[in-house]
């Protein structure tokens, strides 16, 4: 039996593994670049966390033959003015802002440490 994977690890690998890629990925290609230390998913559940992220607006699907999935670029602006319209909107923002923090990778967790203050450059 596999071992479970902490919450939200998935979403946050594929995020992780769709940033890397030099370009839009298909949901293949993102499970060839699979990590060997995590527990591979199933095709079918690759699909599904892309297409919520899809949903979520995080990536963009591009259709064609195959699928191909990239991030969506943001700028900086707007980005914040969601992440503090979900915070404001979340009836518990700890449990809010926990949520957003295990969805980050560690480059991404680092440059959040520096920004408020908590961790050395």
């Amino acid at each position: 039996m596999v071992g479970r994977r902490a919450h939200g690890q998935l979403k946050t690998t594929v995020l992780a593994l769709l940033r890397e890629a030099d370009g839009p990925v298909t949901a293949r290609m993102l499970l060839e670049r699979w990590p060997d230390a995590e527990p591979r998913p199933a095709f079918t559940t690759v699909i599904t966390v892309l297409t919520r992220l899809q949903q979520a607006g995080a990536i963009e699907r591009i259709d064609g033959a195959e699928a191909r999935f990239r991030v969506r670029p943001v700028a900086g602006g707007v980005a914040a003015e969601s992440m503090l319209a979900a915070l404001f909107e979340s009836a518990d923002r700890g449990a809010a802002l926990m949520s957003f923090a295990e969805q980050l990778d560690a480059k991404d967790l680092d440059l959040l440490r520096r920004a408020v203050g908590g961790g050395a450059a």
